[in-house]
């Protein structure tokens, strides 16, 4: 009997600590190690700037705003009652071309002052024109896609400028690795997000029929019991979210979301062109897939401490939202003036 109870301790409980503590050990000598969230902190006055949505995920809050990202970065931004970043200059006037940009929080200007997004510096190279920033943070393609259902149900302009980042591949498939990014993100913004986000739906597709699906918040995403401590835990969940990513060709669905927005465009008579920020394999192909869609390639360096506001954040400063507008500008120029 006492053999037997030995065996079972053996085999149920010592070998299997045993082997666990053998395999966090091992990856700890090959450098991996528990999960730690990224130090990044997001202070607002007045608290928090923007809304859930039960379709896009969030929305501005209207308001104005002082933000301070990481004690050292600090802007002003004013929330239009339209839910808008507002342009300085860009006054309704039907005898303008209205263009409306649409993106993440590159678009919208995160860390730089209302007059100095990419999309003031150009409202104010050109009067004539009416600006209107759509960018909210977080977005990607599918956002985008339901803002200009919305936006030619209304009628409301003459030429959509989509705003293209690579970060946006994973935002359109809501990947494993961006659920984690935005529900760790987020709680940085304030200490009541999960009250304040709890009737969010987050917009992402899983298919080429481009029919969005919706991830409510409050299952976004959840970390494994332990990975904060363990190594092992972390590795195991990182391995199992890979797996689940690598299932997804979010190429060809961004792909398709393109060529769904570039006909929803031309049966409106709307100019419609997409502006990549920065270039990489992905990029590329997402390029040679769309052979008919005016394209500006910025390569965008966000690399560059010059233009970026590295270290304390990766958003591109009031310098490099200024060479983002300068080479927009001529593509949007030959976008309203091409038949």
């Amino acid at each position: 009997m006492k053999t037997k109870i030995k065996k079972i301790f053996k085999w149920g409980l010592y070998y299997p600590i045993l082997t666990f503590v053998c395999f966090e050990l091992a990856l700890l000598i090959l450098g991996y190690r528990r999960y730690q969230t990224v130090d990044y902190q997001v202070d607002m006055q007045p608290a928090y700037a923007y809304l859930a949505d039960d379709s896009l995920g969030i929305a501005l809050k209207p308001g104005n705003y002082s933000i301070v990202l990481n004690n050292a970065v600090h802007f002003d931004a004013i929330h239009t009652t339209e839910n808008r970043r507002f342009t300085p200059g860009a006054t309704p006037d039907s005898n303008k071309a209205k263009v409306t940009f649409l993106g993440c929080s590159f678009t919208y200007g995160y860390g730089v002052n209302d007059n100095e997004t990419f999309a003031a510096n150009i409202q104010e190279n050109h009067p004539e024109w009416q600006l209107e920033n759509q960018g909210v943070i977080g977005y990607g393609t599918v956002q985008s896609l339901l803002q200009l259902e919305k936006i030619i149900l209304e009628g409301e302009t003459d030429a959509v400028l989509l705003n293209f980042s690579s970060f946006h591949f994973m935002r359109n498939s809501l990947s494993q690795t961006y659920r984690k990014n935005l529900k760790l993100g987020y709680a940085h913004s304030s200490e009541s997000v999960d009250t304040v986000m709890a009737d969010a739906k987050f917009p992402y597709i899983n298919s080429c029929d481009c029919e969005p699906q919706f991830a409510n918040w409050s299952n976004m995403h959840e970390n494994w019991y332990g990975r904060e401590y363990l190594a092992s835990i972390n590795w195991f969940q990182t391995m199992s979210e890979q797996y689940k990513d690598a299932k997804l060709d979010e190429v060809a669905l961004t792909t398709c979301l393109f060529e769904k927005m570039q006909k929803m465009c031309k049966q409106a008579n709307i100019k419609f062109g997409l502006v990549c920020l920065d270039q990489t394999a992905e990029t590329k192909t997402l390029h040679a897939n769309l052979p008919s869609l005016p394209w500006l390639d910025v390569k965008f360096d966000f690399e560059d401490d010059t233009q970026t506001f590295a270290p304390h954040d990766s958003h591109p400063n009031a310098i490099g939202h200024l060479t983002i507008a300068t080479k927009i500008d001529p593509f949007l120029e030959k976008l309203l003036r091409d038949e």
